[in-house]
């Protein structure tokens, strides 16, 4: 019986809380098609939404996967993620004088 010693235990954001019940709720609704289809687009919506609050999506993959398996790989990759620097996306303009 190989139990749950596979599994990882990770420190999740605040952000991710919701995304943590809903994919609790896919793996407890595992029979139920039609109700693990309800909470993926529940999930779906949620990355939308912390998305648009400004979270990077690098950040929101990273504790998505990490939930949907739970292994201590994608903990690790997770921890990675959420310790590596947002990058801003910035442009550079130069003002030329025409006189």
């Amino acid at each position: 019986m190989q139990g749950f010693s596979h599994r990882a235990v990770a420190d999740l954001p605040d952000w991710a809380i919701s995304l943590q019940a809903h994919y609790w709720r896919v793996r407890v609704e595992a029979r139920n098609k039609t109700m693990r289809r309800k909470h993926y687009r529940y999930i779906a919506a949620e990355k939308l939404r912390l998305v648009e609050a400004g979270i990077c999506p690098h950040k929101i993959n990273a504790v998505c996967k990490y939930l949907v398996s739970l292994k201590q790989v994608n903990a690790d990759r997770l921890h990675a993620a959420l310790e590596s620097e947002t990058k801003q996306l910035s442009f550079n303009f130069e003002f030329n004088n025409f006189t």
